[in-house]
């Protein structure tokens, strides 16, 4: 009997942790301003997976703010910034994005997350690109 509990402990623990699975995942966004000549394409990381969400029956009976849901969100993350090329003096040429460092399921914070269900379809270039490596652009 003590190796079916303990069997159905492992197997418990291997759900549990493959139903929440929320990593930094590699992400490759694109950056543009209108005023400027390039298009520059960064590697980061963001927080991507799923999270372990029960729904109870008795919503009505509870107050808003107990009905929310878990999301895979930012745990740890740090701020880099970088140059787009070939703006013009008047533009400033820099811009700021977050590197996942570690994630955990959690509420969203919209003071820097982006809370929406469906990701935006328009991560791509329309000028010529330039790639952002390592701290330095190529």
């Amino acid at each position: 009997m003590t190796a079916v509990f303990l069997m159905s402990m492992l197997f418990g623990l291997a759900c549990g942790q493959a139903m929440s699975f929320c990593i930094p995942t590699e992400y490759t966004m694109h950056i543009e301003r209108r005023e400027c000549a390039y298009c520059l394409t960064i590697n980061t990381t963001i927080c991507a997976g799923y999270c372990m969400t029960r729904d109870i029956n008795g919503k009505l009976f509870l107050p808003k703010n107990t009905l929310s849901q878990d999301v895979c969100t930012y745990s740890d993350f740090v701020y880099r910034t970088v140059e787009i090329p070939g703006c013009p003096l008047h533009v400033a040429p820099y811009f700021s994005y977050p590197v996942a460092l570690s994630c955990k399921c959690g509420k969203c914070n919209t003071d820097y997350s982006d809370c929406i269900h469906e990701a935006i379809k328009t991560n791509y270039c329309t000028k010529p690109q330039k790639s952002y490596l390592v701290g330095f652009s190529v």
